[in-house]
């Protein structure tokens, strides 16, 4: 139903709102990079946090404003791309706090995925 996929889409939506706009500055950027035990001396670590950031926050604002089939596919194909560079970055050795922000990338992907198919 087109309405579980808007309820689903919203939903996402909220969740990368809250785990997002604490990185839309610089200065709360370097507070949760501190918190995940990253240097934040590098202004373009800086940039490329607040860049994330921004760029999820007016995302997320959009998919809640307008939770259509296409937006929440394209987000649910996006949430697989993230899954992927957080178990890769994971491999790497980084802090095993990215493990929980896979897992609920894989939870509103798989919800996300389920609605979708189920219109």
């Amino acid at each position: 139903m087109t309405r579980d996929v808007a309820r689903w889409g919203r939903a996402g939506a909220l969740y990368d709102l809250v785990a997002s706009i604490a990185f839309v500055t610089p200065w709360t950027a370097a507070g949760m990079l501190t918190l995940f035990g990253t240097t934040t001396e590098d202004p373009m670590t800086l940039l490329f946090a607040t860049l994330f950031g921004t760029v999820v926050v007016m995302w997320s604002v959009a998919r809640w404003r307008r939770p259509e089939p296409l937006l929440i596919g394209i987000d649910t194909v996006g949430r697989g791309l993230f899954s992927l560079w957080f178990a890769w970055a994971l491999w790497h050795g980084q802090t095993p706090v990215l493990a929980l922000f896979l897992v609920l990338e894989l939870f509103w992907g798989a919800a996300q995925l389920r609605a979708l198919l189920r219109r």
